[in-house]
């Protein structure tokens, strides 16, 4: 009876033994598997609470790198752009290997670039570069460069990183013009404007509001002038000292801006082309 009782026991704690194994082995892979498939869907809230379980229960494994990594793009899915910088930046610095670090620096300067933090954005690509990837990381790394340069307007350094890119030649005459392309100066315009009212605005191509400063300050310079004839001398300096001054100022400023605004119109539609062609570039079999 003891024997029976004995052997009775040892297989209720072997039983029990395997199944609370089998429980802990199980634990460790669903918030993984689970956090990619709610990914997958598109349900990224509910993904990050799974990996950030897995990471709370196993801060040692040598997958939290990779973990932090779909953290961050699980943020930046919903552009939640500090989140998911801070989260790329950990999957950087805990990758195990040199390829997958620079894998995960380039979607970090992803996200930097989308944040418009082009400064930082360069120098994780140059980090990139200086380690001396894969082709395919390298290759990917200059085009990033090469974007960062372009929404920053720096045509010549976006060239000078493409020519180890490609060598396309629309390309290099989109930059070309781009390199030449007319700016308008904010001293003509001011000067224009000081002389003529509305000039500055029509030096930029904008008429209509060229034309309204002109009618609003020639309207407000006829009233002075009408003033002073009939000898309301208090009017007419009321006129000229509150009104008058404050828009035909304001108009040189407007001007000034207008001139601002025709610039970077104009450097935005040189970069969309340039980029619209690096994308058909980056797309051609």
């Amino acid at each position: 009876m003891t024997k029976v009782l004995n052997n009775t026991v040892l297989f209720l704690l072997i039983g029990v033994s395997l199944l609370f194994g089998g429980f802990a082995a199980v634990a460790e892979v669903p918030p993984l598997s689970l956090g990619s498939h709610l990914a997958a869907q598109g349900n990224y809230d509910a993904a990050i609470t799974e990996y950030k379980r897995f990471l709370f229960f196993h801060p040692d494994d040598p997958r939290v790198g990779e973990v932090y990594y779909n953290i961050g793009v699980a943020y930046k899915a919903q552009s939640l752009w500090t989140e998911a910088v801070n989260a790329l930046r950990i999957a950087t610095h805990l990758a195990i290997d040199s390829e997958t670090k620079s894998a995960y620096q380039l979607e970090l300067a992803v996200t930097l670039i989308a944040t418009k933090n082009y400064d930082l954005a360069q120098l994780e690509l140059i980090k990139i570069t200086l380690r001396n990837p894969p082709i395919q990381l390298y290759r990917r790394a200059l085009f990033l460069q090469a974007v960062a340069y372009i929404y920053q307007f720096r045509w010549e350094e976006a060239r000078s990183v493409l020519r180890n890119y490609t060598t396309d030649k629309n390309l290099d005459a989109l930059f070309e013009a781009a390199v030449n392309m007319p700016q308008k100066s904010t001293k003509v315009a001011k000067t224009l404007s000081t002389i003529l009212p509305g000039a500055g605005h029509v030096y930029t191509g904008n008429w209509r509001d060229g034309l309204n400063a002109l009618f609003l300050n020639g309207a407000l310079g006829f009233l002075i002038i009408d003033a002073v004839l009939d000898e309301h001398y208090t009017d007419a300096a009321l006129w000229g000292g509150l009104i008058f001054l404050r828009y035909y100022r304001g108009n040189t400023f407007r001007a000034e801006a207008a001139v601002k605004e025709f610039n970077l119109h104009q450097s935005q539609q040189a970069a969309e082309a340039l980029l619209q062609r690096l994308q058909e570039i980056v797309n051609t079999p």
